[in-house]
């Protein structure tokens, strides 16, 4: 029949078919209906209650097990569904089989027909939305011989495996005592001066920290070594491979013999070019250290370390580099000192600490914005808990929205041990190598000893600023004023700067000026914010209407006192950039060959007053402290940075991901995907379809190395359908939200989906840090020049990053999801990671 409506109505008339009072109900159920349309539902009617003379054989037709089933003489073949079908149309048809029983069982769900036809319906409806059902572990080969492009290999942050003596691969039998008395033959595959690696054909039950004696009874037959000598071992490592175990062990430290100690080390220095050195670690070591560095220039994320005085966090220290220096940019006050830790109050600090205590890392968003008034910065932070505790939220967002200054942080706080500010090289001490790192000098040790805690702050202004609207109570305002800093900077805060291969065209030195813009007739007060030999970025107190392309003419009224040869007033410069809020403004030297006031003078500001411009230009801090704080911070990201590589054919492809010892959510959630293991990662229910080479790479292409990373927003759905996972996914540019779409795609989760935020920051590489893994490298090609060469044209290959965090419950918050649907997302969640 022709609607929904029709089918109704036959649905109900078919059961009172054979009832005498059949043309009764018939005409009351139709009695709204015309002469035609009665008529076709009469025909309908008696072609299903007609009988059927067809024979149904459902073998290989259905997943189910079919039986003979013998009705008035013929025999069907039915299963388990079709046979409560047939029979209750016996019953509804006073026992005939008709056609409208033989028709539900043809299409009935169990139909081998009927379901790939409604697989194939839900897989066209999932493609257009983006979503794909995830296949089970079991449905993925652990060894597939046909390598997925989704399926990248992986490498440990902040794993160095250091070995304090050479280990050489050498094959030779020794035989095993333990305390029982129970006697093994075993053969090494490779030896130091104190440890061992031996193999067992057989089985020995035996556990990390068991102690043997060895005896060198295949050294014994050769050399000079007593065969009766038993050399005390600890099994500090077991590894099965197939039928055979690895025992690794190091010697008791209470054995001491001069004679062994002094054979090994002449024996390993005569034979180790024959048999090759173990240089496993170092190779381990050389990938790790080689894509940490292609990171470390392009982090977007703002390191604090931090220390504990009288129970409150101290900023002690800010690892910046030229892709993160905006967020201290922001936070430089007029007497240029860093203001960042005053965010940082008793109140929330103690709130931090104690989050720490419940959890390994503590998360929290922060909103900020400043004021400048009279040659005077006044700043204002918020936790978003203190804003919606006190109903205050709505009106510090659409209020300080309105402002250039206003910043969206995400934080996360993390302990650290400060010994893991130092990690050697990973080749022996003992080797003479050039390039070789000293530890830190007492003055480092001394100021990272007190370092306790580490925050990452990540700027997601861009990802929430357009959820903001225009509408506040303005009568609140004030209470905003619970939220200002107090105006002085009780922590002093340091910079200290990882210097990399510049990727600016010049340097920028942050620095606090006062200065005048006039353009025609309007004149403004403002205040230097950042300066380079060509540029400035300026902060005026108010607005101006001004262009991009237009000429301000601007006054350096701070500098003009101290420095009166130079000519500092109404010095021309070119607007290249204006904010929303036409007070911030980015200026630069009009293109001309004629000598220009302002760059003669930035010129010698910059080479003779370094010391005015220390914040920017180069480390001033302790010897080493940068590689101390660079190491802190490697020891466990808070994301997962994903690689790409290009090939000699100009082809970029996903290749590998960095995996931290952070484990947030996210990273959970990567690692728990079918088809990810412990040395790789499965993304293609990420990128699924034409994800990667429409919505990333052109993206990637498109950026030069010396571009700040671009942000891209994955949102993903996670919810079951028949049984089955289900992921959705959908892309957004950052900068240019489709905040409608956004919301919808949160209400669709909201009921009983899992809702995931992903932030992924592209940038593209530049050439690898070669010299940072120097030493490695030249211990490696000692023993093995040909790895050593594939590691390096592999690091050369480098050609972007992707990188990933989660930042679902700052979205939530600002799309205004009421805490008790975000705790209930956060379950779920959960739920998901421990399946």
């Amino acid at each position: 029949m022709p609607n929904d409506h029709f089918e109704q109505l036959i649905e109900q008339l078919k059961l009172v078919v054979n009832e005498p009072d059949f043309d009764k109900i018939f005409r009351t159920l139709t009695e709204g209906e015309d002469g035609p349309t009665r008529f076709q539902l009469k025909m309908e009617l008696r072609r299903l209650a007609s009988p059927c003379l067809q024979t149904v054989d459902l073998r290989n037709r259905v997943s189910g097990r079919c039986q003979p089933y013998e009705f008035l003489g013929r025999k069907h073949y039915l299963d388990d569904v079709a046979k409560d079908i047939f029979e209750r149309g016996l019953k509804i048809y006073g026992g005939v089989f008709t056609q409208d029983t033989f028709e539900q069982i043809l299409n009935a769900e169990n139909n081998n027909r009927v379901i790939q036809e409604k697989e194939r319906e839900q897989a066209l409806q999932r493609k257009a939305q983006h979503a794909e059902r995830i296949a089970t572990r079991e449905e993925i080969p652990e060894h597939d011989d046909v390598r997925s492009p989704y399926i990248i290999d992986t490498f440990q942050f902040g794993q160095y495996p250091y070995r304090a003596e050479e280990r050489m691969n050498f094959t030779v039998e020794v035989t095993l005592n333990d305390e029982y008395g129970d006697q093994r033959r075993a053969i090494t595959s490779d030896l130091s001066v104190t440890g061992l690696r031996i193999r067992l054909d057989a089985a020995w039950q035996k556990q990390v920290g068991d102690e043997i004696d060895v005896y060198f009874t295949g050294l014994a037959r050769e050399f000079t070594i007593d065969p009766e000598m038993a050399v005390p071992y600890t099994i500090v490592a077991i590894d099965q491979q197939g039928e055979k175990t690895y025992f690794r062990l190091n010697r008791k430290a209470e054995f001491t013999s001069s004679s062994l100690d002094s054979f090994l080390k002449r024996f390993i220095n005569g034979y180790k070019k024959r048999y090759r050195v173990n240089i496993d670690n170092t190779y381990q070591t050389l990938m790790n250290k080689g894509h940490e560095q292609f990171l470390m220039p392009r982090l977007g994320a703002l390191p604090i370390y931090f220390s504990i005085h009288n129970k409150q966090l101290h900023a002690d220290y800010v690892l910046t580099t030229d892709n993160n220096r905006h967020i201290v940019e922001d936070w430089i006050n007029e007497h240029n000192q860093i203001a960042l830790g005053s965010i940082f109050n008793p109140r929330r600090s103690q709130h931090f600490l104690k989050r720490l205590a419940d959890t390994p890392g503590a998360t929290a968003t922060i909103l900020t914005f400043s004021i400048t008034a009279r040659g005077k910065i006044h700043y204002y932070s918020a936790l978003a808990e203190e804003l919606i505790k006190n109903n205050l939220w709505r009106t510090f967002v659409n209020f300080a929205a309105r402002k250039s200054s206003f910043r969206v942080y995400q934080f996360r706080l993390r302990s650290i041990d400060s010994n893991s500010a130092w990690q050697p090289q990973s080749v022996p001490y003992e080797v003479q190598i050039p390039f070789r790192l000293q530890p830190p000098t007492p003055k480092v040790k001394h100021a990272i000893e007190p370092l306790t805690h580490l925050g990452v702050l990540t700027d997601i202004t861009e990802s929430m600023r357009q959820f903001a609207h225009d509408d506040y109570d303005k009568g609140l305002v004030k209470s905003l004023k619970a939220f200002m800093h107090p105006p002085s900077v009780p922590i002093r805060t340091k910079d200290v700067r990882l210097e990399f291969v510049d990727l600016r065209k010049e340097q920028r030195f942050s620095y606090r000026s006062r200065c005048r813009v006039r353009v025609g007739k309007s004149i403004r007060e403002g205040m230097v914010l950042d300066l380079s030999v060509h540029g400035l970025k300026l902060q005026l107190d108010d607005a101006v209407a001004l262009q991009a392309g237009e000429v301000a003419l601007v006054s350096l009224t701070g500098f003009e006192k101290h420095h009166r040869k130079f000519q500092l007033r109404d010095i021309p410069y070119l607007v290249v950039n204006i904010d929303i809020s036409q007070t911030t403004i980015n200026l630069k030297t009009p293109d001309s060959s004629e000598k220009h006031d302002g760059a003669l003078f930035f010129r010698y500001l910059i080479k003779e007053h370094r010391n005015q411009l220390k914040l920017l230009h180069e480390n001033t801090s302790l010897n080493g402290l940068e590689l101390c704080l660079r190491n802190l911070y490697c020891d466990a990201p808070p994301t997962v940075p994903l690689y790409f590589y290009q090939n000699n054919k100009r082809q970029v492809t996903l290749r590998r991901a960095g995996l931290s010892r952070w484990q947030t959510a996210w990273l959970t959630l990567l690692q728990g995907l079918p088809g990810s293991r412990a040395s790789n990662l499965n993304v293609q229910p990420l990128l699924r379809g034409d994800s990667l080479t429409t919505m990333l790479l052109p993206e990637l292409q498109g950026l030069s190395r010396s571009d700040r990373p671009r942000r891209k927003l994955l949102l993903l759905k996670l919810y079951r359908e028949q049984g089955e996972a289900v992921l959705r996914t959908e892309w957004h540019a950052a900068d240019q939200f489709d905040t409608a779409a956004i919301l919808s795609f949160i209400d669709q989760c909201l009921p009983d989906a899992v809702f995931v935020a992903v932030a992924v920051d592209l940038s593209k590489t530049g050439r690898p840090d070669i010299q940072f893994v120097q030493a490695e490298m030249n211990y490696l090609s000692q023993y093995a020049a040909h790895r050593a060469n594939e590691l390096e044209e592999e690091l050369w290959q480098v050609y972007g990053i992707a990188d990933t965090q989660d930042v679902t419950d700052d979205l939530l918050k600002f799309a205004d999801i009421s805490l008790e649907h975000i705790r209930q997302q956060q379950q779920r969640l959960a739920h998901w990671l421990s399946l």
